[in-house]
C-alpha cells in the first residue's frame, strides 16, 4: 500500500481537529459535573507534555546550531593559521 506524504503543517492541522474531536466526545459521554472536571485535567496533562516536548524540540534545535557554530569557528580559524 503506497504511503501519503503530508507537509507538517497539514499533520498538525490533522491532528489538532482529531484531538478536538476526541474533546468533545468525551465531554459528551462523560456525566455533567465530572465530565468538565476529567476533562480539563486531562487537557492540562496533555498541555504540560506538548509544551515539555517542544521545549525538548527548541533546546536539540539550539544545542544542535551551537555545535554547528563551533564546528564553523573552528575551521575559519584554522583557514586563519594556514594563511
Amino acid at each position: 500500500m503506497g504511503k501519503i506524504h503530508l507537509k507538517s503543517s497539514v499533520k498538525g492541522a490533522i491532528t489538532g481537529a482529531s484531538m478536538a474531536g476526541g474533546w468533545l466526545l468525551a465531554d459528551l459521554l462523560l456525566p455533567e459535573p465530572w465530565g468538565d472536571v476529567v476533562l480539563f485535567a486531562a487537557m492540562a496533562v496533555l498541555n504540560i507534555g506538548i509544551g515539555w516536548k517542544i521545549g525538548k524540540m527548541f533546546e536539540k534545535q539550539e544545542a544542535e546550531s551551537g555545535v554547528t557554530e563551533a564546528v564553523e569557528a573552528k575551521a575559519a580559524a584554522g583557514l586563519e593559521s594556514q594563511s
